[in-house]
C-alpha cells in the first residue's frame, strides 16, 4: 500500500531521579503528542484506525524501554515503536537524570 507521511512531531522527556529509561521515553512521547493535532480527519472520509504510527525513541539503554507502555500512549492507528541508542545520562548532584528523545510519524494511505 502506498502511503504518505502526514506529520512528524519531536520532543524530549526526562526522568530526573531513578534512571528509568521507560519513564523518560514516556514523557518524551507525551510531550510530542501535546504538540500534535490531526484535525484533517474531520475533513476526510477516513477512520483514525487507518493511520500507521511509528514512534522512534532514543535512550541510553534501549533494552530497558517497555515498548508496550509506549505503544499504549497512542490512541489510534497501528503503532510501531522503534527504540535506539541515544538520549543522555546527565549527572545531577550525585544522581543521574535520563534524557530521552522521541519522534512520532503518522502515515496515511495515499489514494
Amino acid at each position: 500500500m502506498r502511503e504518505q507521511r502526514l506529520i512528524i512531531e519531536m520532543a524530549q522527556g526526562i526522568d530526573l531521579h531513578g534512571r528509568d529509561d521507560t519513564k523518560a521515553a514516556r514523557r518524551a512521547v507525551e510531550q510530542a503528542l501535546q504538540g500534535a493535532s490531526l484535525p484533517i480527519f474531520g475533513t476526510l472520509e477516513l477512520e483514525r484506525d487507518v493511520m500507521r504510527v511509528v514512534v522512534h525513541i532514543g535512550v541510553p539503554r534501549p533494552d530497558a524501554v517497555d515498548v508496550d507502555v509506549i505503544a499504549a500512549l497512542l490512541p489510534y492507528g497501528s503503532v510501531e515503536v522503534v527504540v535506539e541508542a541515544g538520549g543522555l545520562d546527565v549527572p545531577v548532584a550525585g544522581d543521574v537524570a535520563v534524557m530521552a528523545v522521541a519522534a512520532i510519524e503518522v502515515f496515511l494511505p495515499k489514494s
